[in-house]
C-alpha cells in the first residue's frame, strides 16, 4: 500500500484502453447472466442426471447466495477507497486487493485471478470449438483440420488412417467407429471460426462489447426456450416411462456427487468480472439490483434447464465426474451435454428428427449457441485480465496477449483430449474461483468492517458526503445534476454492527474453504481410474 491512501488512486495507470462510465442497468444485466450462464448450461443437466435434484438443488442456493453477497461486499469495499467514492475512478480487482492487503497479497491475487478466468476462458474455448467443429459437420458433412502430432491410433482393432495424417477431414457428428483426432493436436476448422470471431472483441474496451452482450442475451434466451421444449418431446416423456429422476443418485458407475461443488462454482465464478462493470457503470445504476436481479435469473435457469434437461435424457447423459451414464457404462456412446443430445441421431426424440422444421430450429439453436458463447463471455474475461494488467503498469502488447492469447493456445492442445487430461483444468477451476471469487472478496469485507470499527468511519463520512458528491457530479456529467445510487453490500437500516458483519464473512471464508477441499477429494477419488482410450474421445 502507498505510504499515503489518497496517493493510491494516483499511481494506477489508466489510458484510452479503458471504456468510459457508460453501462447502463439493462446492458449490465445482460452482461452478467453471460458471463454466470456462459457455456455452462447445456452441461448442468449431466450434473443433475449424475447426481440427483436435491444435493445439486442446494448447492445451487447456496453458492447463489454467497457469490451475490461476496460481489457486494467487493463493491463496498472499492468504493470506499479514498478519491473512489461512489466508484467515480476506477479500480480493478488485483489493484483493490493491493490497496487492502499490500503488494506481496497483490501478486497473489493477480495469480488467482489469472488462474481463475483462464480456466473459464480455456474450458469455453474448447467447448465452443468443439461445438463449432460439430455445426461445420452438420452443414458440409465433415470438419477439416491439420493434424500437428500425427500418429497411429486404432479402434476395436482397427486402424484409423486419418490419424496419421497431417491433413483430415472427419464427421465429428459421428465418432461411433472412432475418432481419428482423439489425443492428436489439430487445428481445426471450427477453432479458427471461433478464434476469429473472438479475437477481434478482445482489442476493445468492456463498454464497447454492451451490444454484443444485449444481442447475446437475447438469442441465448431462445436457444434456452428451444431445448426446454425439445425436452418434454422426448422419447421417455412421449413413451409415458417415469419421468423422474431420484431426490440423492447413488448404486450406480455412473452416480457420484463428487462434480456438484467444481460445477456449480464453475457456473458462478462471475465476481472478478463485477469489479470491471462497476467501474464503466453510469453514476445512476444500482450494484446491488444489477447483480440480484442477475443473479435470480441465472439460478432460475439452471435448474428449470438441468432438472427437466436430466428427466428426459437421463440414461444417455455422461456425468460430470465419472463421464459414464447408464446407456453405455463404458462413456464412449454419452452424450457430453443437451447439445449433443439434439444433434446425435439416435438420442435426437423422434418427434423431433422426423420433424423438418422441428429439427432445423433444434439444430440452427444448437450450432449458434457457441457462436453466442463465444462472443458474450470469452471476450469478457480476456478483457477483464487486459484491465488488470494494464492498471499496474503492464505493457499493452503484454496485457493484450496474456489476456486474449494466451488462453487460445492452452486450449489447443487440450481440444479433442480424453475427459482425464480435462480434470486439470477441472481442478484449477475448483481452486482459482472458490479462491478468487469468495474467499478473497469476504477477506476484503473483514478488513473493512475492522476499519470501519475502529475509525468510527461512518460517522466521519456523513459530515463531508454532500462535499464528495458535488465533484463526482460535476466530474462526471459536466456539472449536470446526476442520481447516484449509493452501494452497501449489507443496508445500514439493519443496524448490523462490523463485529457481526465480521463473524458472518469468517463463516463463510470457513464454510467454502472446506466445501472446496472435499470436492476437490471427491474429485480426485472419482477420477483416479478415468480411461486415456483416445480413439473414444467423443466431442
Amino acid at each position: 500500500m502507498p505510504s499515503e491512501e489518497g496517493d493510491f488512486m494516483g499511481h494506477l495507470h489508466h489510458d484510452s484502453w479503458f471504456g468510459g462510465k457508460t453501462i447502463g442497468y439493462f446492458a449490465g444485466v445482460a452482461l452478467l447472466i453471460n458471463n454466470i450462464t456462459g457455456p455452462g448450461v447445456p452441461s448442468l443437466a449431466n450434473m443433475f442426471a449424475e447426481s440427483g435434484w436435491l444435493v445439486p438443488s442446494i448447492v445451487f442456493l447456496a453458492v447463489w447466495l454467497m457469490s451475490s453477497i461476496s460481489t457486494t461486499m467487493y463493491c463496498e469495499a472499492m468504493r470506499k477507497i479514498p478519491g473512489n467514492e461512489h466508484f467515480r475512478g476506477r479500480v480493478e480487482y488485483t489493484s483493490l486487493v493491493e490497496y487492502y492487503f499490500g503488494h506481496k497479497a497483490y501478486l497473489a491475487a493477480q495469480i488467482g485471478l489469472s488462474g481463475a478466468l483462464q480456466s473459464l476462458n480455456i474450458i469455453s474455448v474448447v467447448q465452443s470449438a468443439q461445438v463449432m467443429d460439430n455445426a461445420i459437420s452438420a452443414i458440409f458433412g465433415h470438419s477439416c483440420g491439420v493434424n500437428i502430432s500425427p500418429f497411429a491410433l486404432h479402434f476395436n482393432g482397427t486402424s484409423l488412417p486419418q490419424a496419421e495424417d497431417i491433413w483430415s477431414c472427419i464427421d465429428t457428428n459421428d465418432v461411433s467407429h472412432g475418432n481419428a483426432w482423439g489425443c492428436h493436436i489439430v487445428l481445426t476448422m471450427g477453432y479458427l471460426v471461433a478464434l476469429v470471431l473472438t479475437l477481434p472483441m478482445g482489442y476493445f474496451n468492456l463498454d464497447d462489447n454492451m451490444v454484443i452482450q444485449v444481442i447475446a442475451f437475447v438469442i441465448t434466451f431462445l436457444c434456452w426456450l428451444v431445448w426446454l421444449g425439445g425436452c418434454f418431446f422426448s422419447d421417455t416423456f412421449n413413451h409415458g416411462d417415469e419421468w423422474v429422476i431420484p431426490a440423492i443418485a447413488s448404486g450406480n458407475a455412473w452416480n457420484s456427487q463428487a462434480g456438484v461443488i467444481g460445477t456449480v462454482l464453475f457456473n458462478f465464478g462471475f465476481v472478478t468480472t463485477v469489479p470491471s462493470f462497476v467501474n464503466e457503470k453510469k453514476p445512476n445504476v444500482s450494484v446491488n439490483r444489477v447483480v440480484w436481479l442477475s443473479t435470480l435469473i441465472c439460478i432460475i435457469v439452471f435448474v428449470v434447464m438441468g432438472i427437466p434437461g436430466a428427466m428426459a435424457f437421463q440414461k444417455s447423459l455422461a456425468g460430470p465426474a465419472t463421464g459414464k451414464c447408464a446407456l453405455d457404462p463404458t462413456g464412449a456412446n454419452c452424450a457430453q451435454s443437451l447439445m449433443d443430445v439434439f444433434t446425435t441421431k439416435t438420442l435426437t426424440p423422434h418427434v423431433i428428427r422426423d420433424n423438418k422444421a422441428a429439427n432445423a430450429l433444434m439444430q440452427t439453436s444448437v450450432y449458434l449457441f457457441p457462436i453466442v458463447a463465444v462472443l458474450s463471455s470469452i471476450p469478457v474475461f480476456s478483457i477483464v485480465i487486459k484491465y488488470n494488467m494494464l492498471e499496474n503498469g503492464f505493457s499493452h502488447g503484454f496485457s493484450f496477449f496474456w489476456g486474449v492469447i494466451f488462453p487460445w493456445l492452452v486450449a489447443l492442445p487440450l481440444l479433442y483430449q480424453p475427459d482425464a487430461l480435462n480434470q486439470f483444468i477441472t481442478f484449477s477451476s475448483l481452486i482459482f474461483v472458490s479462491f478468487t471469487d469468495f474467499i478473497v472478496p469476504w477477506a476484503l469485507y473483514i478488513v473493512l468492517q475492522q476499519r470501519e470499527e475502529k475509525e468510527l468511519y461512518l460517522r466521519q463520512k456523513n459530515s463531508h458526503v454532500q462535499d464528495e458528491m458535488s465533484p463526482l457530479l460535476s466530474d462526471l456529467e459536466g456539472g449536470s445534476t446526476v442520481k447516484i445510487a449509493e452501494h452497501f453490500a449489507l443496508p445500514p437500516s439493519w443496524g448490523l454492527t462490523p463485529v457481526f458483519k465480521i463473524t458472518v464473512s469468517g463463516v463463510l471464508v470457513v464454510v467454502m474453504s472446506a466445501a472446496c477441499i472435499a470436492g476437490t477429494v471427491m474429485q480426485i477419488q472419482t477420477t483416479a481410474d478415468l480411461g486415456w482410450d483416445c480413439a473414444t474421445v467423443n466431442a
